[in-house]
């Protein structure tokens, strides 16, 4: 019997099989994982991973794909993504993720609830070997070129020959990173963090529906690309070739001098000219800002211009086919085919690129510190404040009095004075409730959410519309909460108030996970956020938007001022507005009513930008918290998510160098605008401000 009872609980003991689990195909799946562009990535902004699966099944698995990891010292971004793994057949998955500075590890797993099946590691991002970085950061001052399709021409030779010069003469590195067009991101979002995408001559008909799309989108939404035209044609339906005011035409054969071939970089076996096949960049809409070049030649050989808020150039003809040494010394072929696409951070030629940097602190950038401006103002809350110094007294006092002679007295006159050891402890603890529900009642309110919602457009280009929010929810009690009214496109990270400098030594917590849902055409969907009790939760989100909600129209009025015309096409009234006339100059404008038109004029005056807006804030003086909230429809233009848009708005400010009228930026705030947001089973007390800009080319001007 004795013998029988150990057996029993020697199985009981043993863990239990999971259905459908092979202990040999756990064994055998093989998982390959790639961060960034060839581990080149911006900390805190979106960067593409790459998770390849080979599996030893037998059948087809339905399984969920989850990927963690910090994205800041504050939040975790827990990705899941479904996918059906065939067998025999390798699948590479697509992601795009946010990554903290120096994060240390990377959580992926592959479960299946069908079959039971589970796989999961973590991989070490940080630290390689010999104590080498695997993951190349990429700082604010420098610049990440992505390029795919070919390598020619020495382009990947860039970087080593070139250096990167901000608006305010500081200098970076630049980054050249190639990725096979079969791996390109499937979303936007993976190309985020790219200052330029070369696509240099690929086959266009293998790139996926998907993949095209998120191109556009990417430069639409601020992003810049350079297309290198070679022996693959583009083809006339492409949603890139769409967006050209160019018709790519029949290639003819181009002589290319010696003389520009030396300038170029290229150094020829002897002093004959080349010839090369260029396509013909056929005119089919005249659009303000494009700028054509002969690069040296008697044709059309290079058009850029801006597209959305991005900017796109052609490169007519591959330099390839030249011949020569085609190494670092044709770098400045280089620099000036992709200079005119650049925003901000600019590309000169530099044969010195050692790197002094110290890689084990990361300085923020200034979309960085204009996203703190905006969480002053979503920190700025009643319940969030500290309670007064005069409770903690008041409370600590009474205390002391109840247990010291209150307790004493009372225990002596009934003659109980060694139960003092209980009347102490129930006082001790009828405190500490008292004092959890006595904050609560003073702090604890009711859900509340702060939004701020910033939608712009270019005028005639329906496709370029794209909004940012930033929601700042402050939960009275530990739940976790599910939103509803999120859109399938849209893009949610969580924000988090960030230091002038990170250092790679301090240990990141990531203690607040946001859950997400991934598609491959879509975004990055919230599926649940806890939040504890008293305590904020910070997210933004990035998505086309549907359009901008007015229309408008600007001309000079012939006295040295601006008639304005506003259709207000929503159900909410325009509170306030003003029109960009120029980089330091606008004409403000008074309110306008939901569904009805408002004529105004006015004359220029002296306007204060955005970023001198942010730097009043984050100057962290006394007033922060009351300048935070005075200037949050100024300061929320340079934030993570929206500066991009910004910076391509003052560049549609810069007078063109063609005939080509410049543009106008016309801006308004709603007032009182419904939150398409809301909470499963909860009822919340948003506040909620909408900001507008559309980009118009003035009439007559």
């Amino acid at each position: 019997m004795r013998t029988a009872l150990a057996a029993a609980a020697l199985l009981l003991a043993l863990p239990a099989p999971v259905p459908g689990q092979d202990k040999k195909e756990e064994k055998k799946i093989n998982v390959d994982f790639t961060v960034g562009w060839e581990n080149c990535y911006r900390p805190m902004e979106w960067t593409p991973v790459l998770v390849g699966i080979s599996t030893p099944f037998k059948k087809p698995m339905d399984c969920v794909i989850r990927l963690s990891a910090p994205q800041n010292d504050l939040n975790r971004l827990d990705i899941a993504r479904r996918e059906v793994l065939m067998p025999g057949r390798p699948k590479e998955i697509p992601l795009v993720t946010k990554l903290a500075f120096a994060v240390n590890e990377c959580d992926v797993s592959i479960h299946s609830r069908e079959s039971g099946f589970y796989w999961g590691q973590s991989y070490e991002l940080w630290s390689g070997p010999r104590g080498q970085n695997r993951l190349k950061e990429v700082r604010p001052n420098d610049l990440l070129i992505g390029v795919s399709g070919k390598q020619g021409f020495g382009v990947m030779q860039v970087g080593r020959a070139s250096a990167c010069r901000t608006s305010g003469n500081q200098s970076g590195k630049v980054f050249v990173a190639f990725k096979f067009q079969r791996v390109l991101p499937a979303d936007w979002a993976g190309f985020a963090s790219l200052d330029l995408l070369v696509l240099y001559d690929p086959d266009w008909t293998q790139l996926s529906r998907h993949q095209s799309r998120a191109i556009l989108d990417y430069v639409t939404n601020g992003g810049r690309v350079l297309m290198v035209l070679g022996a693959h044609p583009l083809p006339e339906k492409h949603p890139l070739a769409e967006a050209l005011p160019y018709r790519i035409g029949e290639p003819r054969e181009v002589e290319v001098p010696y003389r520009t071939l030396r300038d170029w970089g290229v150094q020829p076996d002897d002093r004959n000219p080349r010839k090369v096949n260029c396509w013909s960049l056929v005119e089919r809409a005249k659009a303000p800002g494009w700028q054509t070049t002969d690069a040296g030649f008697a044709t059309k050989a290079q058009a850029w211009g801006p597209v959305g808020f991005g900017r796109v150039g052609v490169l007519a003809f591959d330099p390839s086919v030249l011949g020569g040494r085609q190494d670092r010394s044709v770098a400045q072929f280089w620099v000036d085919r992709m200079g005119p696409l650049l925003g901000a951070r600019q590309i000169q030629r530099a044969n010195d690129t050692q790197d002094n940097e110290d890689r084990w602190s990361f300085p923020v950038g200034p979309a960085q510190r204009g996203s703190n401006a905006v969480l002053e103002y979503l920190y700025a809350m009643e319940e969030l404040r500290p309670i007064h110094i005069g409770w903690v007294v008041l409370v600590l006092a009474a205390l002391a009095v109840i247990i010291g002679p209150v307790d004493y007295l009372v225990l002596k006159a009934l003659g109980r004075l060694p139960l003092t050891w209980v009347t102490a402890s129930a006082c001790i603890a009828l405190f500490s409730i008292g004092a959890y529900y006595g904050v609560q009642y003073l702090r604890g309110g009711v859900l509340q959410a702060r939004v701020i919602t910033v939608i712009d457009g270019v005028s005639g280009s329906p496709q370029a519309t794209w909004s940012t929010r930033y929601l700042g929810i402050f939960s009275p009690r530990s739940a976790e909460y599910q939103l509803t009214g999120l859109d399938r496109g849209q893009w949610w990270s969580g924000m988090a108030p960030t230091e002038e400098s990170i250092y790679s030594f301090r240990e990141k917590l990531g203690s607040r996970n946001l859950y997400c849902e991934q598609h491959i055409d879509g975004g990055n969907v919230l599926t649940g956020v806890p939040i504890n009790i008293w305590a904020m939760q910070c997210l933004s989100a990035e998505a086309p938007a549907a359009g901008v909600p007015f229309r408008a129209t600007v001309r000079p009025d012939g006295s040295g001022g601006f008639a304005v015309e506003v259709e207000n096409l929503s159900e909410t009234p325009i509170k306030s507005g003003y029109v960009l006339v120029g980089r330091e100059q606008c004409v403000p404008f008074g309110a306008v009513p939901a569904k009805a038109r408002g004529s105004f004029t006015g004359r220029p005056q002296r306007w204060e930008n955005w970023q001198s807006s942010v730097d009043r804030v984050v100057s962290r003086d006394d007033t922060a918290a009351t300048e935070a909230r005075r200037r949050k429809d100024r300061t929320v233009m340079m934030a993570a998510g929206t500066r991009r848009r910004s910076e391509a708005i003052l560049d549609y400010l810069k007078p063109s160098d063609d005939s080509a009228p410049a543009a106008a930026v016309v801006c308004v705030e709603y007032d009182g605008a419904p939150v398409p947001l809301g909470f499963e089973g909860r009822t919340c007390r948003f506040e909620h401000t909408m900001l507008a800009r559309l980009v118009v080319f003035p009439e007559g001007r």
